[in-house]
């Protein structure tokens, strides 16, 4: 009765599994994987260091104004 498709709850999703004797496919080496990474690298360091120019831009605006504001107060 339990092996009724009627009885069982829904099932996870699962791979298809490999019929046979399959040869394990061979990892690719560290050079290969490393170049794989590099990209998402380069790019994660790029977006940090231009996140990081238009912080010190704006704050250097707020900062130039408020020494605008003061200078032209004093005088």
């Amino acid at each position: 009765m339990a092996d009724e498709p009627s009885m069982l709850g829904p099932q996870p999703a699962m791979p298809p599994e490999w019929i046979g004797a399959q040869a394990r496919r061979p990892r690719a080496g560290f050079g290969i994987r490393t170049a794989r990474r590099g990209w998402a690298l380069v790019r994660a360091i790029v977006l940090v260091v231009l996140a990081g120019m238009f912080m010190a831009l704006i704050v250097a605006a707020i900062f130039g104004l408020i020494v605008m504001a003061v200078d032209s107060n004093s005088s």
